[in-house]
């Protein structure tokens, strides 16, 4: 085992002066001498020492690979929840397209009011052309028409299905008056909303 105190009891440490060390004047023999005497010990204070930087040298080279590690962990979680927020956005925005109504042409709700004439019994004697206003987001199409009918309820019912449509529509007005003969006739003004996606 090696000794401290047996060292320092041959080599008087408190005696040794540094700074007037002439490195010409160093007596070669007995440093010599000195090394071949304590030579076990010489031998065991560099296994320490060695020993001692060999584990800083670990140590320091574990704590960079970990702190690598742990950045590169940070990085891909990132990168994970980008992805996932990423999705989440394809998702909504295909959600909110699927909502949004069906696209209907100027020419396509001019075939519609008359397809819903047709099922209420009801007649469309006069057709203004579709006229279409840019509002940005989306157009506004409108279109007016003159309606025939044998009865109230069936004037009811054609306003009705036009509300009810799956189609964005909205009745704008309507007036009417009942002839001599019975039959009703009114205006209608029909607006679509054709959303720009």
């Amino acid at each position: 085992m090696f000794n401290l105190d047996k060292l320092n009891s041959k080599i008087d440490l408190k005696n040794l002066d540094f700074k007037n060390l002439d490195l010409k004047n160093l007596d070669l023999a007995k440093i010599t001498k000195l090394v071949s005497e304590h030579q076990n010990s010489f031998i065991k204070l560099v296994l320490i020492v060695g020993t001692l930087f060999l584990t800083v040298v670990m140590y320091n080279d574990h704590r960079v690979k970990d702190q690598d590690l742990s950045s590169k962990t940070l990085l891909l979680k990132q990168k994970f929840e980008a992805i996932k927020a990423r999705d989440q956005a394809v998702a909504d925005l295909s959600n909110f397209k699927s909502s949004v109504p069906e696209k209907l042409s100027e020419y396509d709700l001019i075939t519609l009011m008359s397809s819903y004439a047709k099922k209420c019994n009801v007649a469309i004697t006069t057709l203004s052309p579709a006229d279409s206003v840019d509002m940005g987001l989306y157009d506004i199409v409108n279109v007016n028409f003159n309606v025939v009918s044998d009865n109230f309820k069936d004037l009811m019912l054609f306003l009705r299905m036009i509300e009810k449509s799956k189609f964005p529509l909205r009745i704008n007005k309507w007036s009417g008056r009942e002839d001599q003969s019975g039959r009703i006739t009114f205006i209608t003004e029909v607006s679509a909303v054709l959303i720009h996606i």
